[in-house]
This record gives structure tokens, sequence and C-alpha cells, in this order.
């Protein structure tokens, strides 16, 4: 069968800057919430924005990995 559906799920938003905010769903015992991580992804327009993104989403893993495991 399917792989078991994850408790927590990193999703992103568009904001209407263009820019790509980073949230957490969280579905634990029947009930929804979200936490905001108050990070962004930005239009990659160069290579540095490249790198800052590919660290924003590593950080924003790491929160999801670390509320996973709480």
């Amino acid at each position: 069968m399917g792989a078991a559906k994850e408790p927590i799920r990193l999703r992103k938003r568009t904001t209407p800057t263009g820019n790509v905010s980073l949230y957490l769903d969280i579905y634990l015992n029947g009930k929804r919430s979200y936490e905001y991580l108050k990070m962004y992804i930005i239009p990659e327009t160069d290579d540095n924005a490249r790198k800052r993104n590919a660290a924003t989403m590593t950080a924003a893993n790491t929160i999801k990995s670390r509320r996973i495991i709480e």
C-alpha cells in the first residue's frame, strides 16, 4: 500500500510580493494547525539567491524534523 502519511508537512504559499512563504501544516489527532516559520524563498535571480534559498530550505526541513520528533 501507500506510505504512511506525514503528520507534519512543509508547505509553500506565494506572497503578494512574489516571495514564497514557508509554513508547517500540522495534522495531529484529527486537528489541523499551521506554524508559520517566517522564512521566505526569494526569486532566484542570481547564484547568491539560489544559495540563500537552499540554506532556507535546509533550515525549514530541520525545524520540520524537530517537530516530528516532538
